[in-house]
């Protein structure tokens, strides 16, 4: 009897991460693209809306949004979650937790607890395979609702540039879809895994 105990903490967390930490959302599952274009950050402050002058840009305007959308994301799919964006842009969305965190590709984005300010504990082979690093080649850029002071980088020891968000490393979770939020306050690999706020809190 002993010996079952001490495997019951493993098999419960091989099971949550086969179920995927719970199963899907589906009634909050959100499309890949977001609702609004995130606007890039500007002198003025985060996340800020260009405004005014769309009818004098019409010509221009749906090709340069284009063009930041591109940089923004990254490949679709679960080897997508693993390729860094040229400039990632982080955006503010509504979920089942509250406003949280997302990135371009309508990916909700995590914090692991065993963190530390601008450094990441998440560096296991296992956690980076059911975690993936938020990875970017330039800084990452502000969306709505987003304050882009928050925004930030860590070089990982592989080389890339994981984004950060109020000092704390962001990650996906491999097996879920944009607009899924599946392993909010679940422990995996060693620690909670939280999304988080605007505020750059982990979500109720």
């Amino acid at each position: 009897m002993g010996g079952l105990r001490a495997t019951t903490p493993t098999v419960l967390i091989l099971i949550l991460a086969l179920a995927g930490c719970g199963g899907a959302n589906d009634a909050d599952r959100q499309a890949d693209e977001p609702s609004a274009p995130a606007s890039e950050p500007t002198g003025a402050g985060a996340g800020e809306a260009s405004g005014g002058k769309a009818s004098e840009e019409e010509s221009t305007a749906p090709a340069a949004t284009s063009a930041k959308a591109n940089r923004a994301r990254r490949p679709a799919g679960e080897e997508g979650l693993r390729v860094p964006a040229k400039r990632a842009r982080i955006v503010a969305k509504e979920s089942q937790h509250g406003t949280v965190l997302f990135d371009a590709n309508g990916q909700v984005v995590y914090l692991f607890e065993n963190d530390r300010r601008n450094r990441s504990n998440c560096t296991s082979d296992d956690c980076v395979e059911a975690w993936p690093p938020v990875l970017t080649r330039q800084p990452p850029s502000a969306g709505v609702g987003v304050d882009a002071r928050l925004l930030g980088t860590i070089r990982r020891g592989g080389g890339g540039l994981q984004v950060t968000y109020d000092g704390r490393p962001l990650y996906f979770y491999e097996h879920e879809q944009p607009g899924e939020i599946k392993c909010h306050n679940v422990e995996l690999n060693g620690g909670l895994w939280w999304v988080v706020t605007p505020r750059g809190d982990p979500a109720a």
